[in-house]
């Protein structure tokens, strides 16, 4: 489906080298452009890495024999493909003129290979929503910091009477430097200077962000910045709590929990500004960014060169939400465990030597004693304990520490407490006798008992043995009895494995029910082999939409499936049914 790694585009203007996302709507790479950069007295040929977006429906799109070309399915999907098409170009357009530090910059965009393509800056970054999912709730100046920033983007961009229209975590990136950059303006409007819109696009919501006024196509008519002020404060609170707020369709019913009831690390200041700014009622909200980033503390950060993470190959695998074509502008950066600060490192090590060395005075100040009591029971006087001084070497135990003690004639009595007698034949070292009534032994550890009697142990390998059976004979309930009973004598890894191996055997059985046709969001389109009838299952082949309908296709961001009397019941992405027994789509 992707192009080739290394292919050239626009008179190898651009080349490919990997891609690193890819969605419902387009596939992303990385890529080079080759210019050259002009002094006085001459031109430096230079590559510059960039992201290049190829659009792609998938859905209606599959790549022509050449490899290179798009062509598409059906007449139908050639009028959505060629909606979406100019949807891309229009991001591209508007991005254009919209250069800002938190925006980011679009170079270029044309048509090649019978679709379209953006040339943009090359971000190194990792979306507000990726943070969220791995570390958790952001801390509430970090979040003042980002939104300070994406605030100013916006504040330039109303001023050209440009609404974004899809402000949330997954469009906004996290740069090298900490520094949030803005993406997708791909459902945004442009307005002119009556403040009249001169664009238009098909509706396009992510839930819990969009205003009220974005449900519907007229509230968006006329320019105001009241939408992209609710998802900033939406974004906000979902970055502060963890949860994606309630969306503003249903708020009439089902109240919005106060952020601090979420979260009491929450300040009362900043809590203020997001409530304000997610009212219900445009008119109730900031009338302007400026206004909104007045009420917000702005935390003092030091300026950073470069964050300490490191960066991975984006595996690209998609939410569960509607962002799959949005969150690819760049590559994933991973925190690097390795990067410290300097100063934590060398108190540490301070302090691991200051505790080394106690440990040794204490250790030779034991020895010494333990050595002496002996020497008294052989009848012997200890001249001396010979050990090394403790070293900075020693400590970091590059040099194992020896014990060696001498009687009073010079034999040398090895760790074991016996005089050396290696040597006792032809040399000059007299022989030292032992008296008869002290034996000294070493110490022997006792040896540990088994922690599972032999029965037990057979029990368990038993209880294995008939899981496994009953697994391969389809009875997973009475594999999971006796794996269960298995883990209650011994928790290991097998019984662990064999858990996940009876869920993986019971989903391919589920699925093993269902021809797949496409993927919906999360859900996939399937036609049930026994009744041949339409619906739509999850991951686990549990159905979510009833395998009931006649036949199923797009309707634009929906699916419509067609019933028995020839009308169509239309269901959203979430897999709701939102239209039913209608004429058309």
């Amino acid at each position: 489906m992707n192009l080739p790694v290394g292919h050239y585009l626009q008179n190898k203007k651009y080349q490919l080298l990997q891609v690193v996302g890819q969605g419902g709507f387009g596939i992303t790479y990385k890529g080079l452009l080759f210019t050259e950069v002009k002094g006085p007295l001459g031109a430096i040929r230079t590559e510059v890495p960039i992201g290049i977006k190829e659009y792609f429906f998938k859905d209606y799109c599959y790549r022509a024999a050449d490899g290179l070309s798009v062509n598409v399915h059906s007449e139908t999907g050639r009028v959505l493909f060629g909606k979406f098409k100019d949807k891309l170009i229009k991001e591209a357009k508007i991005l254009s003129d919209v250069h800002h530090p938190n925006i980011v910059n679009v170079l270029d965009v044309f048509e090649e290979n019978n679709t379209a393509y953006i040339a943009m800056e090359y971000i190194a970054g990792y979306s507000l929503k990726y943070i969220l999912e791995k570390d958790g709730v952001l801390p509430e100046d970090r979040l003042l910091k980002y939104t300070h920033q994406i605030g100013k983007a916006l504040q330039f961009v109303h001023e050209k009477n440009i609404l974004h229209l899809d402000i949330k975590p997954s469009n906004i990136l996290i740069d090298r430097k900490d520094n949030a950059r803005l993406i997708d303006f791909g459902v945004s409007k442009r307005y002119d200077v009556e403040n009249t819109e001169t664009s238009t696009t098909m509706l396009t919501l992510s839930k819990g962000f969009a205003s009220i006024e974005q449900y519907d196509n007229e509230g968006t008519h006329l320019f105001s910045p009241c939408p992209d002020i609710y998802s900033l404060g939406a974004t906000m609170y979902n970055l502060l709590t963890g949860k994606i707020p309630t969306e503003s369709i249903l708020r009439a019913t089902r109240t919005l929990p106060d952020p601090s009831e979420l979260n009491p690390d929450i300040t009362p200041a900043t809590e203020k500004v997001i409530l304000k700014a997610m009212q219900i009622n445009p008119a109730d909200r900031y009338r302007s960014l400026t206004e909104m980033l007045a009420d917000l503390d702005m935390p003092s950060f030091e300026e950073k060169t470069e964050n300490n993470y490191r960066e991975e190959t984006n595996t690209c695998e998609n939410g569960d939400d509607d962002d799959e074509d949005t969150q690819f502008y760049h590559t994933t950066l991973m925190p690097n465990i390795k990067t410290s600060h300097a100063g934590t490192n060398n108190r540490k090590k301070r302090k691991r030597r200051t505790l080394a060395i106690s440990l040794i005075c204490i250790f030779v100040a034991m020895g010494t004693s333990v050595a002496i009591f002996v020497g008294k029971g052989k009848g012997t006087t200890l001249a001396s304990i010979d050990l090394p001084p403790a070293t900075e070497k020693d400590i970091e135990g590059n040099e194992p520490l020896k014990e060696e003690t001498t009687t009073d004639n010079g034999s040398v009595i090895p760790e074991s407490g016996a005089p050396d007698e290696t040597n006792t034949q032809g040399n000059s070292q007299p022989d030292v006798k032992q008296p008869d009534d002290i034996t000294l032994q070493p110490q022997l550890m006792p040896t540990p008992q088994p922690t599972i009697e032999e029965d037990t142990e057979a029990e368990y390998t038993a209880l294995i043995s008939s899981g496994k059976e009953k697994m391969n004979a389809g009875n997973y309930a009475g594999a999971d009895a006796d794996f269960s009973k298995a883990m209650s004598l011994k928790a290991t890894e097998e019984v662990r494995q064999l858990f996940i191996s009876i869920k993986e055997k019971q989903i391919e059985d589920k699925n093993a029910l269902y021809e797949e046709k496409a993927t919906f969001g999360k859900y996939k389109i399937v036609r049930n082999i026994q009744t041949q009838k339409y619906g739509a299952i999850d991951s686990r082949g549990e159905e979510k939409i009833t395998c009931q309908y006649v036949y199923s296709e797009k309707a634009g961001e929906n699916q419509a499936f067609q019933r028995e009397d020839n009308l169509y019941d239309i269901y959203d992405i979430d897999g709701v049914l939102i239209k039913s027994r209608v004429t058309y789509w």
